[in-house]
């Protein structure tokens, strides 16, 4: 039988120019785990499909990206049944290849199913980052023995520079949230500041015993702080029509 041929070192850098040139273009995670998957199927030799499972910290496992239905639908099958060869790649940090899924016993119900919709063979890789377990890179093929040792080198290759980008998009969307909840924070406490000026001008209080004022609102009407604060803002702003 004839082994599939891996890329060259030529083709391999191109892959990866191109990776890197669309990633610069693009923001969205969903589009950059797509661009992975569509690059892992295309660069390893008989394969048909190929997905990327990952895994939270609270261990919740999700696909963020799959080539196909049959993709989306084996990693389905393997989060309800909770065994499979990605999840057992993902939780074990380990490369995790599969020559003949109708001969594998390793995951019997998994394999039964990959097998009735034309699945043959299979290659999971982990994605890992600085120490954190973010799951892992797979592929399908149709045909028996697709994959060879030289595939998991490969296969592990791309996946280091996959999980790179997978925690930079994670880096920048916590950035982003962080971001947005500081203006959120920096909008409430000048929301605040202006209440408690008004309730100060109104009532001739302190500072402080404006606060007092306003915290004794958000506990009589249970409403937050902001929420009371607004609504003197407002008030304020109806009077001066």
């Amino acid at each position: 039988m004839t082994q599939p041929q891996d890329p060259t070192p030529e083709a391999w850098a191109a892959v990866f120019a191109r990776m890197a040139g669309m990633v610069m273009s693009e923001q969205t995670v969903t589009t950059v785990l797509g661009l992975i998957t569509s690059l892992a199927r295309d660069t390893l030799a008989g394969s048909v499909g190929a997905g990327i499972t990952l895994v939270d910290e609270a261990g919740n496992r999700s696909t963020s990206a799959a080539t196909g239905q049959v993709v989306q639908r084996l990693d389905v099958l393997q989060y309800e049944l909770g065994e499979g060869p990605c999840l057992t790649a993902a939780r074990d940090a380990a490369v995790v290849r599969v020559d003949d899924l109708e001969q594998d016993r390793r995951w019997p119900a998994w394999s039964t199913q990959a097998v009735q919709v034309g699945m043959s063979s299979s290659l999971s890789v982990p994605l890992q980052y600085g120490g954190r377990r973010l799951g892992a890179l797979k592929v399908y093929s149709d045909r028996p023995h697709a994959y060879t040792s030289d595939s998991e080198e490969i296969l592990g290759r791309f996946a280091e520079q996959a999980a790179i980008l997978v925690a930079n998009m994670h880096l920048l969307f916590a950035a982003e949230t962080l971001d947005e909840r500081l203006r959120r924070a920096l909008r409430d406490r000048d929301l605040i500041a202006t209440a408690k000026g008004i309730v100060m001008l109104r009532e001739n209080l302190g500072a402080d015993r404006a606060v007092q004022r306003l915290l004794e609102s958000s506990a009589r009407q249970r409403i937050a702080v902001r929420e009371v604060a607004a609504e003197i803002v407002a008030s304020a702003h109806g009077e001066t029509v």
